[in-house]
Parts: C-alpha cells; structure tokens; sequence
C-alpha cells in the first residue's frame, strides 16, 4: 500500500448548465438584465436553452449519431497549469482536475487517498454556485480535507463588498479558507507546507489568509506552546479570522510554466500561453489593472524557451492571453521576429489593440500564422471611447480591423452596451462602425457595474444608480440598453454574432485544433443566428417553420464538420 500524502488537489472549471441557470435568473427578468444577457448567448431548442458548443453537439449527434462532447474547457486550464507547475517547483505533491464536470471519477480516485487540501481555482466565475457545487462535493467524500478558494472571484468579493456581506458570501460557500490576493501562488504554496505540520500548523503565520476560526482551535493533544502562539496578526470578524495582507510580487521569469511535468497530451495541439500579467491601460470599465499591479513582462528569452518545448512537443496551436498583448509595440514585433527566425508553425490567436498598431506589426502577424484576434473595441463612438478610458479611436479601430481582414486573420469586435453616457445615438454609431469596418464576428455585452471599477468615482456625475445588470444613469436604463442590443443583433448585416456562453472567440483555437476548418466555424456562426435572433424573444424553433429550417441545416453542415473532426482524430499514415 502507498503511503503517499497528496498536499493538494488543484480543480480548474465547472461548468453550471446554463438551462439551470436562466432559470434560476427567469423570476428576476423585470428587475436585471441577467436573464435577457443569457437569451442573447443561448438558443432554444426544443424548450430547452443551449448554448453554441452545446447546438454544435446536439446538431453533430443528429447528423451522425456520434457524441463528440466538445467544449472550450477541454483546453489546459491555464491557472490549474501554473498553480501545478509553481506547486510541484516547491516540493509539494499535487494533482489537478483540468475541467471538474467531466473528471469527477479521476477527483474521486483522488479523494479517496485523503488529500491535505483541495484548491479551487476561480478565474471565470462572477457568482459562487459553481465553487459551492466543488466545495460540497470535495467534503462529500472527503470530510477531513481542506478546501481551499482564491482567485479573482475572491479577490473581487474581498474589494467590493463590506465584512458582513464577505462573512456571508463566504460562510454560504462553505470552503475552510480562503486567500486574498490578485495572484496568490506564493501563499497557496506556504499554506500547503503549514498543512504539512498536522495540528501543529499556525495558520496565523501566513499572509492572505481569511480561515474559519475553528481551524485555529487546538485539540487536545497539542502542546501548550502550539496553543500559545495562535492567532498572532489577525483580525476576527464573526467566524472568520483574517491574516495580514501583503501584496504577493511573484517573478514571471523564474515561473514559466515546466510542460515537462504534464502528459503531452493535456496540453496538444490547443495551449494557452502567458507572456505578461496585468494591462498597461486604466479603462474606466475595467478593475484588472488595479487587482493585478502595474504591466510585468516576461522576457523574450524564456518565452522563446516555452515556446521551443511546446513546438517539441506537438503543440500547434497557441492562445496567449495577455490583456494587451501588443503592448509595448516594440517587443511585440521582437517576439513576431522571433518566432519567424525560429521557423515555429504554430497558429496562434490572441488580444490585440488596434489602437497600439501599425502595418508592420500586422504584417508580421500574418507572417508568424496570427489566425484570429480578440478585439476589445467596446464602443463604434468617440466620444463614448474617451469616456471609457480606451485611449483609441474609431478610426484607428477601422483601419486596424480592415488590414487585419485584408491578411485572413479572423477579426472579432467584443461591445459594451450601456456604459455611463451612453445614448441611442452612440448605440447607432457604433451599429455604423460595425457595417463599415466588417470584422468577422462582433459581440454586444450589457454593461454591468461593480462598486471596484473607476467610473463609479464618477457615479454622481453620471447619475449612476444600481449595480450589476440592475442599473440606470442619466442617459440609459438597462432596459433600453437591453432593446438596443436586440435592434442591434437584428439589423448589423456586415457581421456575425459571436456569443459568450463557453462559444466565444476562444473556442476558435480550440475547433480549429481539433480539425475544424476555419470556413467551418464562420458557417456555423452565420446558420446558428438565424436560431438566436427568435430565441431572444423565448421562442423555441419548434414553433416556427422557418427555424426548423434553419435548424436543419445546421444539422446538414454539423455532418460534414463530423468529417472534419473524424479526420482529424485518426493516426497519420
């Protein structure tokens, strides 16, 4: 029998149905825009809401009777990669979950060998139903393991919210403890080594520690000088005990992630890469700068390092998330040099500021196989640009995406409706930006506010009352941003919509990597709004001739994209 102790279990993303959701939102629809965001990212078929990835395998079983169960988070969890590289460089013994909805008898596996922790990761979720599905299942079937949450969502509750409504949120969660910090590696790795010592550990030693109380209660068998020195440095706040906060600075280059500690298959042909951490704007929407501290790059050196590995490997196909990864300009043409001298193949997609471009710059794009760009565009109005912070303008926007277009990179627009000034004029501007500049897909997002954002320094000026989806300013309610997202959706013909829920523009890399051809996805796109526009009213293609039609030749493009996918998985001769 084993005598190994896992320190750690790391879990990436759970995926909450998003049926169960619209329905848990449905007897709010007159008060929020929560409902009325999840019709604008979902169809309905035969009653029931899905979302894009969901159609795709619905339409895919009806063509051939096969269940591919794709989905975009089947791609390496990036923060479940770094955490378990970062862990493992530190001499803990860790294993991770990369998507927790289809890898729940590998966790059992796991749990049954009564882990120290377990460490959930929240970089995706905005509300805690799908962390509590994790933490009760870990204490299901592991009671005496720890649970441990950070991560954005945490940080986010922790800077918006007042001790009570922490405790609450908290408390409702259920996990053992949490760690407030935007990055947080370093004291998820102490903590663990705290976990090592048993009874003896000191939690109160650890900055960025918010814990229940009992975890500091002595048993019995402690000695004197254990209890003695517990709960140093805190602070009590209810039930819970809050560490001192020390702003966490963990250098990039010396933490790359080590692929050689993975099954190259985790992470082939799709991987998402990091090559800097924070944004170097201050967008007056936007919180991320503030939570993760000034720009920090890593150097060119050790990206070309990972990227050496990766091409090793058989990776083929490269996300880089990077919030602004064309900023500073000059090394983003190095990096593109670098990987043209290096003669890597990869296909790679990512953010990308129009604004912070020239011609050069998206020639060497092209040059080093850029298939796609995520453009945070937000607004077609320049008066609603300054207002926003964005430092752009909308003919730069519009030259950028037409060059792009000109070279087949694949050009998605991502739009805020609703922001603070926004007016049915601006909202028609940007409808004009959009026909104009003709990027591939566009996407209208409601604008949803937070306490923690810097435009509500300007609340009063705005008039801006409310929060989340709930909302209203001297120039717009949330409903009306709701009616010109809806006028927007149905009248932009130059244009595609591109939906949010787990079919945004980064499961392009992800299709494409699984052998998805490009004019595949486009076509896709284009049959699949035909369905959108009647589900935004709740109307379910069975009732309508016309989306049965429509329905149908999804279903009649799902099996040559069955062709594709077949192709792609079998073995080379």
């Amino acid at each position: 029998m084993s005598n190994r102790v896992l320190d750690c279990i790391i879990i990436g993303y759970n995926d909450v149905d998003v049926q169960l959701t619209a329905e848990n939102v449905e007897s709010a629809k007159n008060v929020s825009g929560a409902y009325k965001e999840i019709t604008y990212n979902t169809v309905l078929v035969r009653g029931k809401r899905l979302n894009y990835m969901n159609l795709l395998n619905t339409t895919l079983r009806e063509a051939v009777n096969k269940d591919y169960r794709l989905h975009v988070m089947e791609l390496p969890n990036l923060a479940v990669s770094y955490l378990n590289s970062f862990l493992i460089k530190r001499g803990l013994d860790v294993e991770f979950i990369n998507f927790y909805n289809e890898e729940k008898e590998r966790l059992l596996e796991l749990l049954r060998q009564r882990p120290r922790a377990v460490a959930i990761t929240t970089t995706f979720y905005v509300e805690p139903s799908p962390i509590i599905e994790i933490v009760r299942f870990v204490q299901q079937h592991s009671p005496e393991t720890i649970v441990i949450v950070g991560g954005p969502y945490v940080f986010n509750v922790c800077s918006e919210q007042d001790y009570e409504t922490q405790t609450y949120i908290f408390k409702s969660i259920g996990a053992n403890i949490y760690i407030y910090d935007s990055q947080g590696e370093a004291t998820l790795a102490k903590l663990l080594q705290e976990l090592r010592k048993g009874d003896d550990r000191n939690l109160s030693s650890i900055t960025n520690l918010i814990y229940h109380k009992k975890l500091d209660e002595p048993s019995s068998i402690q000695p004197p000088a254990t209890r003695a020195r517990r709960n140093l440095n805190v602070v009590k706040t209810g039930s819970l005990i809050r560490t001192q906060k020390e702003v966490e600075e963990n250098i990039l280059d010396e933490n790359i992630i080590d692929w050689a500690k993975f099954s190259k298959d985790y992470y082939t042909p799709t991987v998402q890469m990091r090559t800097a951490r924070s944004c170097a704007f201050k967008c007056a929407f936007c919180s991320y700068p503030v939570m993760a501290g000034p720009l920090t790059l890593t150097s060119l050196e050790m990206v070309e390092k990972e990227m050496r590995q990766l091409q090793e490997d058989g990776a083929r196909y490269l996300v880089f998330i990077d919030d602004t990864f064309n900023v500073p300009l000059p090394r983003f043409k190095k990096l593109l040099k670098m990987m043209i001298k290096n003669s890597f193949d990869f296909n790679w997609v990512s953010y990308f500021r129009c604004s912070n471009s020239d011609d050069e710059a998206i020639d060497l794009m092209a040059e080093s196989n850029c298939k796609g760009v995520f453009l945070g565009i937000e607004s077609g109005d320049n008066d609603m640009l300054v207002k926003m912070n964005k430092h752009a303008a909308v003919e730069k926007y519009e030259y950028g995406i037409k060059r792009l277009n000109e070279r087949g990179v694949i050009t998605f627009a991502s739009l805020i409706v609703g922001f603070p000034g926004e007016t049915p004029e601006t909202v028609r501007n940007t409808m004009d930006f959009i026909e104009r500049a003709q990027p591939t897909f566009y996407r209208a997002e409601m604008y949803y506010h937070r306490t923690n954002l810097p435009i509500h320094q300007q609340a009063d000026t705005y008039g801006l009352r409310g929060g989340g989806y709930s909302w209203s300013h001297n120039t717009m309610t949330w409903q009306e941003a709701c009616d010109q997202i809806e006028m927007m959706y149905r009248n932009i013909k130059g244009s595609t919509v591109l939906p949010e829920s787990m079919f945004d523009f980064w499961s392009i890399p992800y299709l494409l990597g699984k052998g998805i051809s490009k004019e595949h996805i486009i076509e896709f796109m284009k049959r699949a709004q035909k369905l959108l526009f009647t589900s935004l009213y709740g109307v379910s293609m069975d009732d309508q001739d016309e989306d049965q039609r429509s329905y149908q030749d999804l279903v009649a493009l799902s099996k040559e994209i069955s062709h594709d996918l077949d192709a792609c998985s079998r073995p080379a001769l």
